[in-house]
């Protein structure tokens, strides 16, 4: 047995034991993440997103939005660490395994920022 926070156990695996312990934490629930979206104008919207997000993500996120701008914020209201794409967790790397997100998550929030930028757009009530 490795001690954490001690040389004999790799840093990787001392990042991993640490995310371990922080969701033990939840005991079981689920992590809540929150999608803020703001219209600015009839042209400019900005998505409010926790954690930090994966460039593919916040590019998603832009492609999908019915605004001719789009300006995505991460660590908004909340920091639960990084949140990789699918490709990524594939992948694997430090910030994958030190997610506290599972695997598809980074993919759910987009489409909920997607869902909300739409209804957004939908309204007509917004004066430049």
């Amino acid at each position: 047995m490795h001690k954490v926070g001690s040389r004999e156990l790799p840093f990787l695996k001392q990042v991993e034991a640490y995310k371990i312990v922080s969701l033990q934490m939840l005991e079981g629930a689920t992590l809540p993440m929150e999608v803020q979206v703001f219209r600015l104008s009839n042209d400019v919207a900005i998505v409010g997103l926790p954690g930090e997000i994966f460039v593919e993500l916040g590019l998603a996120i832009k492609q999908a939005s019915p605004f001719k701008t789009t300006l995505v914020i991460e660590l908004c209201n909340d920091a639960p660490g990084y949140v990789p794409t699918r490709k990524a967790f594939a992948e694997g790397s430090y910030e994958t395994v030190n997610s506290r997100v599972q695997t598809g998550g980074g993919e759910m929030l987009v489409e909920a920022a997607g869902r909300l930028l739409k209804e957004l757009g939908k309204r007509s009530d917004a004066k430049d």
